[in-house]
């Protein structure tokens, strides 16, 4: 009878994430790969099985545990894995109808994944393919102007009306903002970066367009979060990211589009027809509706992405 070790993972996971940083101690050296527990005469658990837990555990959950409660945790784990899925079995759970669809779903969803992995996680790593993807970046790359915002965030309007009349008498936006502001960019005195204002939404836009380096708005912006004041800054254009700044948004592109023509392959190859939900044919007009707007599997499924 084999047992996987990956059915313990969630709940190792959580006990060791509980568990307060043990003092070092000295590891003896352990040969070969003993047993290290018995459960009647059906199940034997060794070191190695314990040990494939381990590696499956993040770094951030083994961090300050000690090697000998990390393993008597994960240890305590497996068999207790063990033996819920053993009485799961003598209740007869893995011989119903949900337990074998599920099953089904999963060998599907893994197939899927397997098969994407094979086919279009080559691509994304080819060095070329990323490259060619850089320069039609940078051939479609349209510069913008950005502009450095200042932000005072408040509750009400006095408030906002008060700290407009400090900044009318000259004090100094940035002292202002770590004052009475309520935005997390208080720290930064205000300043909320570089924003490209042409592509910002409606009213703040036109607010921000008003004005001119240096200038604030002398009337507070409404909005869900409060009442809102703004200066602006210098100005800048926009430039091209470099290469390793996107390589890893390029492979997502990559694999968006190898996903999507994988797809439309397959569907052509199997001679793939849709209808409407009730059955009937799609006509030119339902089509948009009725087409996939999304891969049938996330690149997430293909590692690196």
């Amino acid at each position: 009878m084999t047992f996987s070790p990956r059915a313990a993972h969630s709940t190792a996971s959580s006990a060791v994430n509980q568990t307060a940083p043990a003092a070092p101690t000295v590891k003896k050296e352990i040969k070969g790969d003993p047993v290290v527990a018995k459960i009647g005469r059906a199940k034997e658990f060794r070191r190695s099985d314990v040990l494939k837990v381990i590696k499956t555990l993040p770094p951030q959950l083994t961090q300050g545990v000690s090697e000998d409660r990390l393993f008597a945790m994960c240890l305590d784990q497996l068999i207790s894995a063990y033996l819920m899925v053993e009485q799961a079995k003598k209740a007869g759970m893995d011989k119903t109808k949900d337990f074998t669809d599920r099953i089904e779903n999963m060998k599907n969803d893994l197939l899927a994944r397997m098969f994407l992995m094979k086919e279009v996680a080559p691509k994304a790593e080819n060095e070329s393919a990323l490259k060619a993807r850089y320069t039609k970046y940078l051939v479609e790359f349209k510069k913008m102007k950005e502009t450095q915002v200042f932000h005072i965030m408040l509750s009400s309007e006095d408030d906002a009306k008060a700290v407009i009349a400090r900044l009318d008498k000259g004090e100094d936006f940035g002292k202002v903002a770590k004052d009475k502001s309520l935005a997390p960019s208080k720290e930064k005195d205000g300043e909320e970066g570089y924003i490209a204002i042409d592509i910002l939404p409606s009213p703040i836009k036109e607010k921000l367009a008003a004005l001119k380096k240096g200038e604030y708005t002398k009337e507070a912006l409404k909005t869900d979060n409060g009442y809102h004041v703004f200066k602006l800054g210098d100005s800048r254009d926009t430039s091209p990211q470099k290469f390793e700044e996107i390589k890893d948004g390029l492979k997502q592109m990559i694999v968006q589009e190898e996903i999507m023509k994988l797809i439309d392959r397959l569907v052509k190859q199997f001679n793939v027809v849709r209808f409407n939900e009730d059955g009937s044919p799609i006509t030119e007009s339902s089509k948009a509706v009725a087409a996939p707007s999304a891969p049938a599997v996330a690149p997430s499924a293909v590692p690196g992405t």
